[in-house]
This record gives structure tokens, C-alpha cells and sequence, in this order.
């Protein structure tokens, strides 16, 4: 898995200064064995995996509401100890959160990279998310909230902002509006 990981963090190209940053604290973190695949080592964090997934016609973006953070968001979390590379993670994560199994990947490396806070909960600190994400079209529109969600729904690309999306969010959705999809295919 690190390789896999070291693999696409190398061929990533940021789009500014803030991903860029990200990108290096993801390889520094990487070069000082960051774990990949546990939920108790959180000094300073560990990777995680996402995914940007288009609706069939590519004018609506798959996100879910999470139960923990509240928010409106993109299907993502922990790799697996079984998980065999990042892009599997995104796969088994959006079936697990929305019921998705058709996904058909945009481009062969990463949408984009982030680095973000969890905040303390009584069971575990603070502590960082190196979030891998990828993009995808969906095979179709059917969806379930599942584990950890309470609701799931695909929005228009123009209405994203509107449920409050973070800045995060933002950098991958205007990579996905029509020159960022031809980017990530590229």
C-alpha cells in the first residue's frame, strides 16, 4: 500500500499553493511511516480515502451527510488493513456509505489531495486526515445511506455550495466543472 501511495502522491500535480502544501506534508508523512491502515495511531494522523463521484450525465456530485461531522460531504474514510490500494479504498468506502457498485474511475491517479482536523470525541483525539481522493461517474443514480450516514443524494454541481460545502470540497468540484474533468482524464 505506501508504494501505491508514494506512486500517486509522485504523479500529482496540485492545483495551488494549499494542495501543494498538503502534498507535502502527505510525502513527509509517508517518509516518516504515517500509518495506512489503523484507526488508533492519530500523532498526527493517518491516510484516508475519498471519492468525487458524478452523477451519469456529470451535472450532479454524490454526497452523503455524516452522522459524526455533521456535514455534507463526499463518501470516503480508513483504509483497510485488506485494502490493496488507495483507489479500492474509494470504491469499497462510497458501497459502504451509499450502496454505489458501478463506478467507472475518472483519469488513472488522484483528483486531489487533503489534509484536514477531525475533531476530539470522547473515544479518540484529534487528530489528522491525509485524504487521497479520486474521481468517478456513477453506473447509475441508486443510492442507500448506509454505514455511518444519515442521508445520501446526488446535488448539481451548482448547488454544492449551497449545503455549506468546506473549501476542500470546493477545489474538487471546480476540478470536475468541464476543464477539470478533462484534467483528471488526462
Amino acid at each position: 500500500m505506501l508504494y501505491a501511495i508514494r506512486r500517486l502522491l509522485d504523479a500529482h500535480a496540485p492545483v495551488d499553493d494549499l494542495e501543494a502544501r498538503h502534498l507535502g506534508m502527505m510525502l513527509r508523512a509517508l517518509d516518516h511511516g504515517a500509518p495506512v491502515s489503523t484507526r488508533s495511531w492519530f500523532d498526527p494522523g493517518h491516510f484516508t480515502a475519498s471519492a468525487f463521484v458524478l452523477s451519469p450525465a456529470r451535472d450532479a456530485l454524490l454526497l452523503i451527510h455524516h452522522s459524526k461531522l455533521r456535514r455534507w460531504l463526499q463518501p470516503g474514510g480508513h483504509l483497510e488493513g485488506h485494502d490493496t490500494d488507495p483507489l479500492a479504498s474509494a470504491r469499497r468506502e462510497v458501497l459502504e456509505e451509499t450502496g454505489l457498485d458501478v463506478l467507472e474511475p475518472i483519469g488513472s491517479g488522484l483528483l486531489d489531495v487533503d489534509v484536514h482536523e477531525i475533531p476530539a470525541r470522547p473515544d479518540e483525539p484529534a487528530h489528522l486526515h491525509l485524504d487521497l481522493r479520486f474521481a468517478f461517474v456513477a453506473g447509475h443514480l441508486g443510492v442507500a445511506a448506509g454505514d455511518g450516514v444519515d442521508a445520501v443524494r446526488f446535488v448539481e454541481l451548482d448547488q454544492v455550495p449551497s449545503l455549506g460545502a468546506d473549501a476542500s470540497v470546493m477545489r474538487a468540484v471546480d476540478k470536475l466543472g468541464s476543464t477539470g474533468a478533462r484534467r483528471a482524464e488526462a
